[in-house]
């Protein structure tokens, strides 16, 4: 219980800090104390009031939509920019250019 009420309470005092127009994004998982730690976390932090995950099992098993960054071991996969094949990518029907991000 202690693990849950602190993350559930630090969210919604998150949410109240930051307003409740904005739209709030948690990102804990690479910092979490082990796998359960970053499950656990998510979903707590939904609870207290985030909107988004970017732990794509703790959105599969809970039901959190997902966002988030894309993986970095695809950017380092490159050595130049002159390299990478995708220079554009469509998110919501709009085209973005990838490197103007």
């Amino acid at each position: 219980v202690n693990f849950a009420t602190l993350v559930a309470t630090n969210a919604s005092r998150i949410g109240l800090a930051a307003g409740q127009d904005k739209v709030l994004l948690e990102f804990g998982c690479r910092r979490a104390q082990g796998p359960n730690g970053a499950l656990m976390a998510s979903k707590w932090s939904f609870v207290g009031g985030f909107h988004r995950t970017s732990n794509v099992y703790a959105g599969k098993l809970f039901g959190i939509p997902i966002s988030g960054t894309q993986a970095h071991s695809w950017v380092q996969s490159y050595c130049s920019l002159e390299d990478v094949n995708l220079k554009t990518v469509r998110v919501n029907g709009v085209e973005h250019d990838l490197f103007s991000i």
